[in-house]
Order: structure tokens, then C-alpha cells, then sequence
């Protein structure tokens, strides 16, 4: 059976590019054989130094809606990060085996270093994340692609590791869904559909009433040609909402480009605000309905689950290295 890892910042609001991107795969892979552990990665989220209450939170936020999105959590393990010290501690042993060179040359630490600066937190980000898949020696990690360069170094870490002290971690291999790996923005559509960007039109939010959901959606930028046609170079904006609608319905950009291929772009616009207001409202009912009762029985028993599969790790790992 194969184990998959993958993990959600929790700052700030989940949005529907975090849905279709990433959420949306995380529950058909909670229904196929294969182990999953779906983590909230809250010590990530420290290299932004978010508000204490800011945080708090959002993380009950992000579990609420990962439990109300139809995670299967009787075959799958949703847990926070800071809950399980075993991550801290294995990235500090896979630190000895990168180089800090490698670290700078990551292109999310370059980006972010100029908003955030260039503190230790933000340049060994790549290590922590390493030691999240490893710890429960994933054999699958579904990401977008721009954490490609991060997953190739994990490979990287774990290759070396193996080399130096046994066959210890398997090798990782990067997944993605069909569709959806990487929503842009509706404003801005050369930029990706985020919680922190500046124009909140740009992004479609979990709780956005219907009205705001369809009023961001006429308003989203597209370009003067009126034809529906996926161009991501040359169209940005409309081949987003294509591929906006071809996630939500599980659907392939060419079967979209040929329902839509004698639609004006107002009537595609409010199509797929339609589609997205369908898609999450079942997700909101689920979401008001999650009493702290049922989180709590949810956060115990996985916790439990992800403690034991990360400690068998560690006890691995310690005796090979001589330190148990």
C-alpha cells in the first residue's frame, strides 16, 4: 500500500485554488487504498511571524474545513504539524545533510526573503518540509508546482541519508490531480490565486457569499478576443476560468473548450461562478454543522495515528545513525 504526505499552510483563509488544488485530491485519495496523512503545517506558517490569535485560528479554521470537505478520516490522518515534535526533530538530523547552498538557491527563499527577510526560519523551510514527508516514509507527495524544486531536494536528502546510513526512507515521487494544481488569481491572472494578495476580488474564499462569488467572477480579467480557449500564455485570464471549471467538474480542459465553444465570455463568467457556488456550498452546510465535540474526536484519534507511524521513524532512524 502506498503512503501519501501533503500539507496546508494554515494562514489565513482556504480559498478554492487550496480546493481545487490540493483539498479537492486530498478526498479521492481518502477513498483509495493507500495511507494518507494530511497535514495542517502551522510551524511553516511561522516564517510569515502571523498574530497569535490570527493563527489560532486559522488552524481550527483549516482542520473544520478539511473534516467538512469529505475527508474520509476513518482511512485517512488529518493532523497539525506542532502536534507532533517528531517533525522538528527529524529535520534537524536531515540538516546535516543538505547544503546550505542549496537552500539559497531556492527560488520560493529568494521570493520571500525580499517580503519576510532573510532569517533562518525562511531558509531551512525546505528542510522541515523534507522531514514532513519523510516522517512517514511517503512514497507519494501531491503538489503544485511550484513546491517541485522543494520535493526534488527531499529526494535529494533522502538519497543521501540512505547512501550514508541504510536503505532507511524511500524516494518520493511528486503527484497531482488532473486539474486545478495551480489556480491563478481573477484580477491578476499572471499570479497565483492566494489567502495573503492584495486584491481580495482576485481570490474565491470558502465562505464567500453567492453574490460575491458571481460578482468576482464577472469582474475577473480576461482579455478582448471573446473566444473560450485554453492559451495560458496568451489568455491567461480565461484559460484560468477554464480551468477553474474543468476541476470543479472533474472535467478535461478540451471537453470544456468544446461546451463552451460558441459562449460569449459573460455567459462563461457566470457558468463557472454558478459551478463553483454549487461546489462549495455543500462544503459550508458541512463546516457550520462540525461541532467542537466532533473536531475533538477527530483531532485524538489521528493524532494517535500520526504519532505512531512518525515514532517508528524516528526509532529507525536513531538506531542507524547510533544515537538511540
Amino acid at each position: 500500500m502506498k503512503t501519501v504526505f501533503s500539507g496546508i499552510q494554515p494562514s489565513g483563509l482556504v480559498h478554492l485554488g487550496n480546493l481545487l488544488g490540493a483539498i479537492n485530491n486530498w478526498v479521492k485519495l481518502s477513498n483509495e487504498n493507500s495511507k494518507n496523512y494530511f497535514c495542517i503545517v502551522d510551524l511553516h506558517s511561522l516564517t510569515g511571524l502571523p498574530s497569535k490569535n490570527d493563527l489560532k485560528k486559522s488552524i481550527n479554521d483549516t482542520l473544520k474545513v478539511l473534516v467538512a470537505s469529505g475527508i474520509n478520516t476513518k482511512t485517512s490522518v488529518i493532523y497539525t504539524q506542532s502536534n507532533l515534535q517528531e517533525h522538528a526533530y527529524l529535520s534537524w538530523i536531515l540538516s546535516n545533510f543538505c547544503q546550505v547552498g542549496e537552500l539559497q538557491r531556492m527560488t520560493q527563499f529568494k521570493e520571500k526573503a525580499s517580503s519576510f527577510g532573510t532569517h533562518s526560519g525562511l531558509l531551512t523551510y525546505p528542510i522541515l518540509m523534507a522531514s514532513d514527508i519523510l516522517i512517514h516514509k511517503a512514497n507519494e507527495v501531491p503538489v503544485g508546482d511550484d513546491q517541485t524544486q522543494h520535493l526534488e531536494l527531499t529526494r535529494n536528502i533522502a538519497e543521501r541519508f540512505n547512501t550514508n546510513y541504510g536503505e532507511i526512507f524511500p524516494i518520493p515521487e511528486k503527484t497531482s490531480g488532473k486539474s486545478g494544481a495551480r489556480l491563478m488569481s481573477l484580477r491578476h491572472p499572471e499570479n497565483k490565486m492566494s489567502k495573503s494578495s492584495d486584491d481580495i476580488n482576485g481570490t474565491i474564499y470558502f465562505n464567500d457569499e453567492k453574490d460575491n462569488i458571481l460578482k468576482k467572477f464577472k469582474s475577473s480579467v480576461t482579455d478582448s478576443e471573446n473566444i473560450v480557449k485554453y492559451d495560458p500564455k496568451n489568455k491567461p485570464g480565461i484559460s484560468n476560468l477554464i480551468e477553474i471549471y474543468a476541476a470543479v467538474n472533474d472535467k478535461e480542459i478540451s471537453e470544456t473548450e468544446k461546451e463552451f465553444e460558441n459562449s460569449q465570455y459573460g455567459e462563461f463568467k457566470i457558468a463557472v461562478a454558478e459551478t463553483v457556488i454549487d461546489y462549495l456550498d455543500p462544503i459550508k452546510k458541512n463546516f457550520d454543522d462540525l461541532t467542537s465535540d466532533n473536531l475533538e474526536d477527530i483531532v485524538v484519534s489521528n493524532l494517535k495515528s500520526a504519532k505512531d507511524s512518525a515514532q517508528k521513524t524516528i526509532i529507525e532512524v536513531e538506531e542507524a545513525l547510533g544515537i538511540s
